[in-house]
């Protein structure tokens, strides 16, 4: 709902003769920043419909002439999960507590470059490996 109000605002400013790099501008910080807030949170339980309709904000802001770029969802969920990811792996940050244990193997027997050095956890199903800690685990191995 919020976003199509910031919509309508654009527009309006666009009709008062605002500069279409100003537009995309306020773009990126009126909706792009709202999107992408919490979305390491809800990512991993996003359908494929979802993520259309947050698509569809992108085709509507790109039709009325409110941004330069288009945005792709995937594109948003991997830079704010990786992002998310390498800032908790450091130990002062407050989801550190929730990655598993380091591998003490990770050094000596490394086979092939792996991001993180942490042991993969069981999947039990699929809702527990859509988590974000998880799902970053599994995507950035």
């Amino acid at each position: 709902m919020q976003v199509n109000q910031h919509l309508y605002l654009l527009s309006l400013l666009q009709s008062s003769g605002l500069q279409c790099s100003s537009l995309h501008l306020l773009f990126n910080a009126l909706v792009i920043t709202k999107l992408t807030y919490a979305l390491p949170v809800y990512a991993g339980q996003l359908t494929a419909d979802d993520k259309n309709r947050i698509d569809a904000i992108s085709r509507k802001a790109m039709r009325r002439g409110l941004t330069l770029t288009a945005f792709d969802t995937d594109a948003l969920i991997d830079k704010s999960d990786h992002k998310l990811f390498q800032q908790a792996t450091q130990p002062g940050h407050c989801l550190h507590h929730l990655l598993p244990t380091k591998n003490s193997t990770y050094s000596s027997y490394q086979l092939h470059k792996r991001q993180h050095p942490y042991l993969l956890p069981t999947v039990q199903c699929s809702q527990f490996k859509n988590s974000y800690i998880n799902s970053c685990l599994f995507e950035y191995v």
